[in-house]
C-alpha cells in the first residue's frame, strides 16, 4: 500500500524545474507561442471553392495559442503559490531568474540578499521545490496539456508523483470486490 505522503526526491525535482525553465523546448516556448501578436480571426469559406482544405490556418493557431496561454497561466498561478518572505522569496526568485532570466547576481542584488551563495542556494532550491509541489496541482486543475507542462515532482522511487494507481480492473481490486458480495 501507498503512503499518503510519498517522500520526494528533492535534488531531481529541484533539477527538473530547472530544466523546464532552461530548455527551448520547455518553458522558453511556452512564453514564445503564448502571444496572441499575428494570429487573425478564423477565415469561413463560403463559396465552397477553397474545399480541398482541411482545417482552417487560423483557427488552428487559436488553438495552439490557447493551450500555450493556458500553460503559461497555470506557471504564474504555480509562481503565485510559492512563498514570499524574508528568508524564502520563492515568488521573487521565480520571477528573477527563471522567468526574467536575470543572473544570481542580478537576483542578489535586485532582493538586496547579502548572504553568501550557499544561503542564496538554499533560497534558490527552495523556491524550486516550491515551484514544483504547486505546478503539478495547478496543471491538473486547469487542465493543461501534459506535453507542455510535465510533472516536475519525483518520488525517491523513482516515479513521477501523482501517478494514478489503477485498481479497477487488477487482481487486488477484483479481490476487495469479490470480498464484498
Amino acid at each position: 500500500m501507498g503512503e499518503l505522503f510519498p517522500q520526494i526526491d528533492k535534488s531531481r525535482t529541484i533539477a527538473n524545474v530547472r530544466s523546464f525553465f532552461k530548455r527551448e523546448d520547455c518553458y522558453q516556448r511556452i512564453r514564445r507561442r503564448a502571444w496572441l501578436d499575428g494570429i487573425k480571426s478564423p477565415q469561413v469559406d463560403v463559396t465552397g471553392i477553397h474545399g480541398s482544405r482541411k482545417s482552417n490556418s487560423s483557427e488552428d493557431a487559436m488553438i495552439d495559442y490557447a493551450q500555450y496561454a493556458n500553460a503559461k497561466r497555470a506557471v504564474d498561478t504555480a509562481i503565485g503559490g510559492c512563498s514570499n518572505t524574508g528568508k524564502y522569496p520563492s515568488q521573487d526568485i521565480m520571477k528573477l531568474r527563471y522567468i526574467d532570466q536575470l543572473t544570481v547576481r542580478e537576483v542578489k542584488d535586485t532582493l538586496n540578499q547579502k548572504h553568501g551563495h550557499s544561503t542564496y542556494q538554499t533560497a534558490d532550491d527552495q523556491a524550486c521545490y516550491e515551484f514544483a509541489e504547486c505546478i503539478d496541482s495547478v496543471a491538473k486543475v486547469m487542465h493543461v496539456d501534459r506535453k507542455l507542462i510535465p510533472k516536475m515532482l519525483v518520488r525517491k522511487n523513482g516515479t513521477k508523483s501523482g501517478r494514478k494507481r489503477e485498481t479497477n480492473g487488477t487482481k487486488s481490486g477484483q479481490n476487495r470486490e469479490e470480498n464484498r458480495t
